[in-house]
């Protein structure tokens, strides 16, 4: 089975979650400061809006004891005051207009672009009774420096939250370093290796937690050595027992005499005694696993998988026979492998004994060996009451037996296609599980690497 590699999923939501957050903290401010920059330069036009027109009042209060008229007053005031994107008018008492001040031709009225804005004042109550003051100004050029502050938010904010996209991701990275080193490490871990996880500083929370989790390994090592030393010397101590039961059995059916009908008790207790000693050496065998005496290179030979299966086939014609099964083989194609035959043929058996165990009187075991591309693929298909979809996983966990197995056989212990498991994945290869292929049964596929041929 193999475990998933870290990933930089958390650094990439603490990322996102710091872009999105300054994002949506630089948009507030930027709305806020709009709202205020818009505010000001609004006042800020319209109190130079007014300052226009009260200058013009100024002036004329100053001229008018010179030139007397107000006519000749505001002529003299039109010669000489220019205003820069400003419309001053003047009108009469009547409403009717006098002049305007920014024109060359008297007149003439000035186009501006909108929006516009308009202050209305007397011109001087004392000295020019209902004359009034008009002054008339575009707003274009407020409107465009809001523009050219909008465009440099709508520029400048993506920009910066990139940039301090980029930043967070470096920091987070740095950040979780060493989550990423400890999740790779523990990936990495075997029962009862020892292997333990990187502590960069023990001081911080990642190290505390690095050490507590060390401590639980420890604890878990620790339970895993008793476990496995009471399941070996539990297993050892019974074989012997076990094996003087099976003798005395054989040894009392053979004394009953020949042509004698055997008891029914003794060839009971025989089966009990077989399938008891079965499972002693399924416990032993697991133990032999649990404490790492896998197979080493070393111990590895150039060997056939056709001839094993073949040997196991005939090895187990009579099993067949009894349980009123066919047992046959479709297809033995040469496959060199390198592999610990004693391992290999126990696999086979082991796939054996569960499809004549599961499978009808009358049913088909079929047992094929061929090579695909690198690789020797051993199939055992049998037609019998299959296994359901949600237990092809879990078959080969220990002790584990799916509701339809129990239904049909009371006895066994969920150990076999464990070890099977265990032997497929020491010699570097993979067991999986699947329907039969006429959609009825079990097929056990086995898939180990195939060595060159000499």
């Amino acid at each position: 089975m193999t475990v998933e590699r870290f990933r930089p999923r958390i650094r990439l939501r603490f990322t996102a979650l710091y872009a999105a957050t300054l994002l949506v903290v630089l948009l507030g401010a930027a709305f806020a400061l709009r709202l205020a920059v818009r505010s000001a330069l609004e006042r800020e036009f319209e109190e130079s809006v007014r300052a226009s027109a009260l200058l013009m009042r100024q002036f004329f209060r100053v001229e008018i004891a010179e030139y007397l008229s107000i006519e000749r007053t505001l002529d003299h005031i039109a010669a000489e005051l220019v205003f820069e994107e400003r419309s001053i008018r003047v009108r009469r008492p009547d409403g009717m207009l006098y002049g305007a001040f920014t024109a060359p031709v008297r007149g003439v009225q000035r186009t501006f672009v909108e929006p516009v804005r308009q202050v209305t004042l007397p011109l001087e109550p004392g000295l020019a009774p209902g004359w009034l003051i008009e002054v008339t100004a575009s707003a274009a050029s407020v409107r465009a420096v809001q523009a050219r502050i909008d465009y440099w938010f709508v520029v400048g904010i993506p920009g910066l939250v990139l940039l301090v996209g980029v930043a967070g991701w470096w920091l987070t990275g740095r950040t979780l370093r060493p989550v990423g080193l400890m999740a790779n490490a523990a990936a990495d871990i075997e029962p009862g290796s020892g292997a333990r996880l990187p502590v960069d500083d023990p001081s911080d929370e990642l190290g505390r937690l690095g050490l507590s989790f060390n401590a639980l390994l420890d604890r878990l090592d620790g339970a895993l050595s008793q476990q496995q030393r009471f399941l070996a010397d539990a297993a050892h101590e019974l074989r012997t027992p076990l094996a003087r039961m099976r003798a005395r059995v054989e040894l009392a059916q053979l004394a009953q005499g020949d042509g004698a009908v055997s008891s029914p008790v003794v060839a009971e207790v025989h089966e009990d005694v077989i399938r008891m000693s079965r499972q002693v050496d399924e416990l032993l065998q697991l133990a032999r696993a649990d404490a790492g005496d896998d197979t080493s290179p070393q111990s590895l030979l150039p060997i056939f998988l056709d001839d094993l299966a073949a040997d196991e086939l005939r090895r187990w014609q009579a099993d067949a026979t009894r349980a009123g099964m066919v047992l046959e083989s479709t297809a033995l194609d040469e496959a060199p492998v390198r592999a610990e035959p004693t391992l290999i043929g126990r696999l086979i058996g082991i796939l054996l004994d569960n499809a004549l165990r599961y499978g009808h009187r009358g049913g088909r075991v079929d047992v094929r060996v061929q090579c695909e591309r690198n690789e020797a693929v051993l199939e055992v298909e049998d037609d019998g009451i299959g296994i359901p979809p949600a237990d092809r996983e879990r078959v080969f966990d220990r002790f584990y037996r799916g509701a339809e197995a129990r239904a049909h056989r009371s006895d066994g212990s969920g150990l076999g296609l464990a070890i099977a498991a265990w032997i497929a994945e020491r010699h570097g290869g993979s067991i999986r599980v699947d329907v039969g292929r006429a959609s009825i049964g079990t097929l056990v596929t086995v898939r180990l690497p195939r060595r060159a041929t000499v």
